[in-house]
């Protein structure tokens, strides 16, 4: 049948597909009402395709609580490109796609296998994946492709989602939507002619025409579902506003025609969650079916048998399994249960019979809630929650039940279904009044306001549930009382004294056995003491943070009891390394609680988790890494309705010299951190806004920008407050100012005997220092920083001794740091930095520094930039040019003059007047 209409449509998939093939892919969203053609357009627009790689799935309602449900059919032929993957992310795709060892995939690990591995296909040729009812994803497989699609500029691979409206769920927010609308009345005349097989009554026939609304597949099977008759008094069409409901009940009523026999074959295969032909086969044996009953859904043209049975309309697996009755879809479950190989796939086993069972099943229930662990092995929580919920329903004893429920909540909590873990608390609290179970409800409570809020009623419901379950569980209430000093650490300025002691006591009143003391425990006494005025004590800190790697490793021995890393212990341990500025340690445990959280899929904890690996990674000055991480740590905070964790959003962008969006980000976190009462956000703004004005040269106002929160010395901050502070109160005249903050950190360089510590002090001695003295502390700051990791304080290092010697015209030794500084920070992509430098190597020597072979040169964008803007355009004049935004020219201007060693337009006039060729 020729394909009516559409044109726009298919052109802009055309053009999706085309982006692909020039390696350029993108993703569209294809929406509208139930049978408006969505299906058939993407099919019509696949089938023209020549040179290309198709993949498909389909999402399914009755896949929806199995995790990389759909992801298993998208990927299922790329099977044997896995092993070209890293091997963590290996292990992760082939577990959620079922062919690898029972591990723990984690969502984001496995994004990031899908992602090169559609990567890996397209290098033989363009690869287009076709994601249909996507309303019916599988929320893992849903996180993965949207993981996905907003990182496929420069690869040969685009995807095309097809959703039934509403979507609900904004996974897919900022794809581009192309909604279909009804057919135009010509072609829709003539598509319904197409499904008629006799005359029909003008009036019947503008009946039809007038309630499908141009809808492509009413037009079609409204027709062929009932008789003439019928449909001539409107027999079975309602009224338009209920198509939807129409359509699916057209299908319906053409399923009734077929033979009991064949309607049940088709109903074992909606209600079969893989497709595989095997199952389905074998559940059809044990219902007493033969081949033949198949055939009949196959000349229906309802049903395609091939490597994976499909229907031939997503709309048709809904209608079959939706009108079948309640005892026929607990059969084909049962023949499902038993036709699932129990060695091979347990818990898919035990899903079936659970949606089999009649009623309450203390051995089913127990089934499942032993499988739980095994299921959460292979879809992370969200799939251990599932199982803990689906046993809680089967559960008869009521204490019984209410346990499972809390675990389901608990579950739900840690992979930030909020929403769901306290509608599972409250049906737990309405059954039993155990105290114990009781308390553990609270636990989950005060940690999802902990999620949500971050505030001081977070922080005091977390010290209440630690003191009403610590009595029943003591490891558990001291976790709990991890979260809450996290909590009170983020309130920072905000937090009262009462507040902290309240937590101080608790906190003694919870105390733990020596044999069965975990590493963190030992931390919660030494951190509240840094919160109370106290200091960190690197004798007590770096063996427990020794432990405590070795204890988290995967390699390592779990303490009994201890299952898992609280929030707290996210914050903390990390923390706990900057307070004794040790850098290794830093850096190792922010790795390993990322891993933690991805492995596990704890989305909960993952944005937290994020935030200090790209901070780990800002310390390593791999800002592009870092600010990768960022966008992962917002679009998990989004999801599940967490605030966003603005911290390293806003230092990457004052290292990268965005002026304008470290001038938004800290407004945005400044008003959020005051409404909120969140010290530690208000700190971060003030820290990243002094950064940025200590790169572009503003020294005194630098100063005065964290003249409060280098006061403040909460932990975790000094490290990177003062060195800010001092540089911008020595460059700006006033030494004096900064005199005290140098001599405390002296003091703490004895104590913590780091690198770090010992070269950061050094360093801002120097900067406050004259003479002898200045020369000697530069250095031997610089030799200090050059052995740790901290690229950025190294080149900042570099900069201010390279300035200072160049103020005491030793213009040789100048030369030689600040070539090194500005090569350091090219490398980093910090402009405003390299801009520092370039301008002070052309002070002292006179030179205008000009990229070469070896160096980072000018790209043709910022040459394109660089020949107007040197003509006297305006950003305005040179975008509207180069079709493109007055904000990205002025991003390409920023990185111009750090490689040029200009600071204004002014400057870049001069120097292509004066060189009257293009730089390069």
């Amino acid at each position: 049948m020729t394909f009516l209409g559409r044109h726009h449509e298919r052109a802009v998939l055309r053009e999706l597909v085309e982006g692909a093939r020039g390696a350029s892919g993108d993703a569209i969203l294809v929406t509208g009402p139930a049978g408006i053609g969505k299906t058939a357009l993407v099919a019509e627009t696949i089938e023209e395709l020549t040179g290309v790689r198709v993949l498909q799935t389909t999402g399914a309602q009755y896949e929806m609580e199995l995790p990389f449900a759909a992801l298993q059919q998208l990927l299922q032929p790329l099977v044997d490109g896995i092993e070209s993957l890293p091997e963590p992310q290996a292990r992760a795709v082939a577990s959620a796609l079922g062919t690898g060892e029972t591990v723990a995939p984690a969502t984001v690990l496995v994004a990031l296998g899908t992602l090169n591995l559609l990567t890996w296909a397209a290098r033989e040729r363009p690869v287009i994946c076709v994601v249909d009812d996507t309303h019916w994803l599988d929320d893992a497989s849903s996180q993965v492709l949207a993981f996905v699609v907003r990182r496929l500029s420069g690869v040969a691979v685009s995807v095309i989602f097809v959703a039934r409206e509403p979507l609900t769920s904004d996974v897919l927010s900022g794809v581009t939507v192309l909604r279909l609308r009804g057919l135009e009345d010509t072609d829709a005349r003539t598509l319904l002619r197409t499904g008629l097989r006799a005359p029909l009554d003008p009036r019947v026939r503008d009946r039809i025409l007038a309630e499908a609304q141009g809808n492509p597949l009413a037009l079609l099977e409204l027709p062929r579902s009932a008789d003439l008759g019928a449909l001539a008094g409107g027999f079975g069409v309602p009224a338009a506003a209920r198509l939807p409901r129409t359509l699916e009940a057209g299908f319906q009523e053409r399923l009734e025609r077929l033979p009991a026999e064949a309607r049940r074959f088709l109903l074992v295969a909606s209600a079969d969650p893989t497709g595989d032909p095997v199952v389905v086969w074998r559940a059809a044996r044990h219902l007493g079916l033969d081949p033949v009953a198949a055939s009949h859904g196959v000349d229906a043209g309802l049903m395609r048998t091939e490597i994976r049975i499909r229907f031939r309309h997503p709309l048709v697996r809904s209608a079959i399994y939706e009108s079948a009755t309640v005892d026929d879809r607990r059969a084909v479950h049962d023949a499902l249960a038993l036709a699932t190989d129990p060695v091979v796939d347990p818990e898919r086993r035990a899903w079936h019979a659970a949606q089999a069972a009649a009623g309450p099943d203390e051995q089913l229930a127990e089934e499942l809630e032993r499988l739980a662990s095994r299921a959460r092995s292979r879809g992370g929580l969200a799939a251990s929650g599932a199982f803990l919920e689906q046993a809680a329903t089967l559960t008869p004893d009521t204490g019984s039940q209410a346990r499972r429920l809390v675990a389901a909540a608990r579950a739900r909590q840690e992979c930030g279904d909020f929403g769901r873990a306290l509608q599972l608390l409250a049906s737990a609290e309405a059954t039993v009044q155990d105290p114990m179970l009781l308390a553990q409800a609270q636990v989950v409570r005060a940690r999802v306001a902990f999620d949500r809020g971050r505030d001081e009623p977070a922080v005091r419901g977390l010290i209440a549930a630690a003191r009403a379950i610590g009595p029943f569980d003591v490891l558990l209430g001291r976790d709990v009382l991890f979260d809450a000093l996290a909590a009170v650490t983020l309130m920072g300025r905000f937090a009262t004294w009462s507040l902290t002691l309240d937590l101080a006591e608790a906190v003694r009143d919870l105390p733990v056995d020596e044999e069965r003391m975990r590493p963190l425990d030992r931390l919660l006494e030494p951190l509240i003491a840094c919160i109370s005025g106290g200091k960190a004590d690197p004798v007590v800190i770096r063996p427990i943070l020794d432990l405590y790697l070795e204890y988290g490793s995967k390699d390592g021995q779990a303490t009994p009891g201890a299952e898992r890393f609280g929030i707290g212990e996210l914050w903390l341990a990390c923390q706990a390394a900057l307070d004794i500025w040790d850098d290794q340690k830093f850096i190792a445990s922010s790795r390993q609680q990322l891993e933690y959280a991805r492995d596990n899929g704890a989305l909960a904890g993952m944005p937290i988790a994020l935030t200090y690996r790209a901070m780990s990674f800002i310390h390593e000055g791999r800002f592009t890494e870092a600010q990768r991480l960022v966008d992962e740590a917002y679009a998990v905070s989004a999801e599940i309705g967490a605030p966003r964790m603005a911290f390293i959003d806003m230092s990457i962008a004052a290292y990268q010299g965005d002026r304008q969006r470290v001038r938004e980000l800290t407004e945005e976190a400044t008003a959020d951190a005051t409404a909120r009462g969140e010290g530690r956000l208000l700190t971060a703004a003030e820290l990243a806004t002094t950064t940025s004005l200590n790169g572009m040269g503003e020294f005194a106002a630098a100063a005065d920008a964290c003249r409060t929160p280098v006061h403040l010395n909460e932990p975790g901050f000094p490290p990177w407050l003062i060195p800010e502070f001092v540089e911008g109160a020595a460059r700006s005249g006033r030494p004096q100012d900064a005199i005290e903050v140098v001599e405390h950190l002296e003091r703490v360089a004895a104590e913590m005997d780091t690198d770090w510590c010992t070269g950061t002090a050094l360093y801002v001695r120097a900067l406050i220092s004259t003479g002898e003295q200045a020369d000697t502390a530069y250095r031997e700051g610089i030799t200090r920083l050059a052995r740790t990791t901290r690229r950025p304080d190294l080149a900042r290092a570099r900069l201010s001794y390279g300035e200072w010697l160049a103020g005491e015209d030793r213009k040789g030794e100048a030369r030689e740091q600040l070539e090194a500084a500005h090569e350091m920070f090219l490398a980093m992509g910090a402009p405003d930095f390299a801009g520092r430098a370039s301008r002070a190597l052309r002070a002292a020597t006179g030179v205008v520094r000009r990229p070469n072979a070896g160096e980072v040169a000018l790209t043709a964008a910022e040459q394109a930039v660089t020949r107007l803007v040197a003509r006297g355009a305006t950003s305005k004049e040179a975008a509207a040019e180069l079709f493109i935004s007055p904000r990205t020219v002025d991003a390409h201007l920023r990185s111009i003059f750090a490689k040029l060693g200009v600071k204004s337009r002014r400057e870049l006039r001069d120097m292509y007047r004066e060189t009257a060729d293009d730089p390069r």
